[in-house]
């Protein structure tokens, strides 16, 4: 596994954050991080002593801090989750802490590096490892018209930046009930993701789909060519546009 925050500290000149910057915290986001000694100890490498007292769109809510080998990431992002319109994204920002001497210090950020979800949030966050690059994995989804759907997309720490590994997003789970009158026509469709332990440049997709009273499994195997993911073995089920809608 390369290590993250080496990357980071080539560019520390040019992205280095500066603790104690002027920053507005969501009112909401304080009982949360100070229920959480790690993401309450990222904040206050990233940005100082943390005041909460802001709402609207303009404020800082953090979210999650990835553990890594060598490093910790800091994910934040603009507004209270939850309080945004129906086809509104999170953004969410990036900053990457170094593990010095017990402590930590902030050696890089990446500023907006995703809108993803709706309503204004994301799902879950989990830290990955593609091709000797740490990464990020983020779950979202969202119902419209009756089709629902959760994605993950999927970023990785390479070359000095936080790309996105296209195509993303990858549809995990959908479900067309809610848009159908005939129950007979209902499809659902649920998947597990991984990245193959003997192949780190491959994503690997497992689906499992219900549809007109029968169940079935099929893999899809995605491997990683420059930042791109290409589909290399299998399929995505067609089962998956009838119940995300697309």
């Amino acid at each position: 596994m390369r290590i993250l925050f080496v990357l980071a500290a080539l560019m520390l000149g040019a992205f280095s954050a500066v603790a104690g910057e002027p920053t507005a915290f969501c009112a909401a986001a304080k009982e949360p991080v100070d229920a959480d000694l790690k993401l309450a100890a990222a904040v206050a490498a990233v940005f100082g002593k943390a005041t909460f007292k802001a709402t609207g769109e303009d404020c800082l809510y953090p979210l999650r801090v990835l553990r890594y080998a060598s490093a910790d990431v800091l994910v934040v992002q603009a507004g209270e989750p939850g309080e945004g319109c129906h086809g509104c994204a999170a953004v969410l920002s990036a900053y990457v802490l170094q593990r010095v001497n017990g402590g930590l210090k902030t050696v890089a950020r990446f500023h907006e590096f995703a809108s993803l979800g709706t309503h204004g949030a994301v799902g879950d966050f989990s830290p990955i490892e593609i091709n000797g690059d740490d990464g990020m994995a983020i779950e979202s989804g969202g119902m419209f018209q009756g089709y629902s759907s959760t994605v993950v997309d999927f970023y990785a720490f390479h070359a000095g930046r936080l790309v996105s590994l296209d195509p993303t997003p990858i549809v995990i789970a959908a479900d067309n009930s809610g848009a159908e009158t005939d129950p007979s026509k209902a499809v659902e469709v649920t998947a597990t993701w991984f990245f193959d332990p003997a192949d780190k440049s491959a994503l690997v997709v497992d689906y499992k789909i219900d549809a007109h009273g029968a169940s079935r499994v099929e893999r899809a195997v995605w491997r990683l060519k420059g930042t791109s993911l290409v589909l290399s073995r299998g399929r995505v089920p067609p089962e998956v546009s009838v119940a995300s809608g697309d």
